[in-house]
């Protein structure tokens, strides 16, 4: 089923290959400390310049992406969380980029104290670039109701891809995925529905990655409104724009089907690999109405760069919660898990729990748990 004509979508950006000289900049942050503001800042000492991703770079795309974590008293930079991005193919530079950084820590009545920093970094070609996504109104947009006809389009300020689901991926079998929702005058969405989908995993997944999107809200008439967009997602194991698979994604799939795969416990590594960076997940937005808290079980694989690969649903108290759950896990990174001196692949699982705040965040646990291979 094609969108219907007068439903606005958003849709990548149709930009040209080319190579061009590009920039990358970090701004001053943001900062206080966990209990209160501090008496003296923290003071950057080290900072080291992300790698602007090679197919971002010949695209001439735009990165604009805004970390959220701890300088600790030592400082260093403790769980970074991308809180805001207008492109997913920067995030893990901008993270991989921010743990190399190093500070002077802060001070609060003269000692030195954990300080919490909002960072943003930017990816921006010298000669002008493009945004990844753009939203595109409808032929028969002037037919839709006024409050939700806007001027000027939403601008995504945080959005993602769905997570290709494990069982289908290893399987190799495609997919395709259409859902529409409504953009708050806050840049939140209000409410999300699966309008089609090839298999009820397909859609579950678009609808995560949906409900973590974030926008810049639309205008009409110079105020913020509500805008109804529409997204539609094809899944493709070979890798597809709108679903990505990557390299690295398919070298653990790789080596998942081999007649022996290396794949280790993590109790037969050196140590339990060290989380770096975990976001948490995002309250599923069908379940709001109701708020009931949740759970999930989700195992995934840590690869030899520390990359969390592959999360798969084991249980969920609602399928939503998996979703939700694994949407998160797959952005995920750890120290690469070593056996005798050597990264290797680990295989984890860890439980999540859910429930429903004001801001509808969810929590999570700590600790990874493992499983055999």
């Amino acid at each position: 089923m094609k969108s219907l004509p007068f439903f606005p979508r958003v849709v990548l950006a149709l930009v040209g290959f080319f190579a061009m000289a590009t920039s990358i900049s970090a701004a001053e942050p943001k900062q206080t400390t966990t209990d209160g503001l501090q008496d003296e800042p923290v003071k950057l000492l080290k900072a080291v310049k992300p790698e602007y991703p090679f197919k971002m770079q010949k695209a001439g795309l735009i990165g604009l992406v805004r970390i959220e974590c701890i300088v600790d008293k030592e400082g260093r930079v403790i769980n970074p969380i991308v809180v805001e991005s207008n492109n997913p193919w920067f995030e893990r530079p901008a993270i991989e980029a921010i743990l190399k950084w190093k500070f002077q820590p802060g001070r609060k009545n003269g000692r030195v104290v954990n300080v919490r920093i909002s960072q943003p970094i930017s990816f921006e070609p010298e000669e002008g670039g493009t945004e990844l996504w753009q939203s595109t109104k409808g032929k028969d947009h002037a037919k839709l109701p006024q409050e939700i006809r806007w001027d000027e389009c939403p601008v995504p300020i945080a959005s993602t891809y769905p997570v290709y689901p494990a069982e289908a991926l290893l399987g190799g079998r495609k997919g395709h995925a259409v859902v529409r929702y409504l953009v708050n005058p806050q840049g939140r969405i209000q409410v999300a529905k699966v309008l089609e989908a090839s298999a009820p995993e397909f859609g579950g997944a678009a609808m995560a990655s949906i409900d973590a999107w974030r926008f810049k809200p639309a205008t009409q008439a110079g105020k913020p409104c509500s805008a109804l967009l529409q997204m539609e997602f094809d899944f493709v194991p070979t890798g597809d724009p709108s679903v990505p698979v990557t390299y690295e994604l398919r070298d653990v799939v790789r080596e998942i089907g081999r007649k022996e795969p290396h794949i280790h416990a993590l109790d037969k590594l050196d140590a339990v690999p060290k989380a770096l960076s975990r976001r948490p997940p995002v309250y599923p937005s069908v379940l709001r109405e109701v708020g009931q808290p949740g759970e999930a079980l989700i195992e995934f694989y840590i690869n030899e760069k520390g990359d969390a690969q592959l999360p798969r649903i084991v249980s969920a108290s609602a399928p939503e919660f998996g979703f939700a759950a694994a949407q998160a896990v797959a952005t995920w990174r750890f120290e690469p898990p070593m056996k005798e001196g050597k990264a290797v692949i680990a295989r984890a699982q860890i439980p999540i729990s859910f429930k429903l705040h004001d801001d509808a965040k969810a929590e999570k646990k700590p600790a990874p748990k493992e499983t055999q291979p």
